[in-house]
């Protein structure tokens, strides 16, 4: 999902008409859709239950952070790059994450969530 809105988000940015935009913008929008259904489902697996709230709710605050740099950063890409360079960097920030949870992912899938989170 997260490479899917990696493509979606970087062809969105460079769309070359008006019927793709949309066409590229419904992509995006399956993708990252998907991409949080997955995020709020996967991420709480990996804490212990009797931290489980803390911890996704610290996971989620970090993100924040993100919110925050954001238009900040933004306002600096598209003077320089203009919505291309916008939607970019958007992609280049889902291949990032999407290689972060390929490399330090953690496989839940027919674990207990006591030993997947000890």
């Amino acid at each position: 999902m997260l490479l899917g809105s990696a493509v979606a988000a970087y062809l969105y940015g460079h769309s070359p008409s008006f019927g793709w935009l949309i066409a590229f913008g419904l992509v995006m929008q399956f993708f990252l859709f998907g991409m949080w259904s997955v995020l709020y489902a996967y991420t709480p697996e990996l804490y212990p239950t009797r931290a489980r709230a803390t911890g996704a709710g610290c996971a989620s605050a970090i993100g924040r952070i993100g919110s925050l740099i954001g238009p900040y950063a933004i306002g600096i890409i598209l003077p320089t790059f203009g919505h291309g360079g916008v939607f970019a960097l958007g992609a280049g920030s889902f291949v990032i994450a999407a290689a972060s949870v390929a490399f330090l992912g953690i496989e839940t899938k027919g674990q207990a969530l006591e030993a997947i989170s000890s």
